[in-house]
Order: structure tokens, then sequence, then C-alpha cells
């Protein structure tokens, strides 16, 4: 099994729903970048930099280098709390969704 789905096998319910989504988002919206485990989570580098994905007992985590990005997400997304590189947004907050992906083409669209 390939080392990413066996990571989502290991969460249930709404965990492993928002990282299903996002994964199949990368999978079949870029499937030229690929994906492995790194740091313990699904990362896709591109260029220098990388979308990854994780998630914890009430959030799920958004990661990236592109700062400018994270900043953009603090004025969309008024429920999420911060890292430096992450965006961590509560499970119930399903219009994060689309402004996940949006960001996602962002930092990709930059980094072509």
């Amino acid at each position: 099994m390939d080392p990413i789905d066996e990571y989502m096998e290991r969460f249930d319910g709404e965990k492993r729903e928002w990282l299903q989504t996002f994964v199949g988002y990368m999978r079949v919206n870029h499937p030229e970048i690929p994906g492995r485990i790194s740091y313990q989570m699904p990362m896709f580098k591109f260029n220098g930099t990388y979308v990854a994905f994780s998630a914890a007992i009430d959030h799920f985590t958004f990661h990236t280098l592109d700062f400018e990005i994270i900043q953009e997400l603090k004025s969309l997304l008024p429920k999420a709390k911060f890292g430096k590189g992450s965006a961590k947004v509560p499970y119930y907050d399903k219009a994060a969704v689309d402004i996940l992906f949006g960001s996602i083409e962002k930092v990709i669209g930059r980094n072509r």
C-alpha cells in the first residue's frame, strides 16, 4: 500500500475524511507533484516548497512554507489558529475546505 494511504488508514471519521479530501485533491488536480510521507505527514514537494496535511484531535492542519498564504488565511479563516507555517482548522469549519483549495492553487501557481 502507498505510504500516504497507510497514513490515512490510521485515522477514522472526520480526520480521515479531511485527509482524503486534501490528498485526493492533490492527486486529481496535481498528479505531477509527487506525494510522500515527510515529518510524519503527507507532503507534496515542488520547486523548493511544499503543501502538507495532518490530522490532530480537534483540527486539521494545512502546512506550507508560503508565509504570505498563511498571513492571508488569517483574515479568511476566523475559526482557525495559526503557526508560522500552518493553519489549524477545526473539523466543523467545512467552509474552510474551498478556501484551503484556493490557497493550494496560489502556492503552486507562485512556485511553478
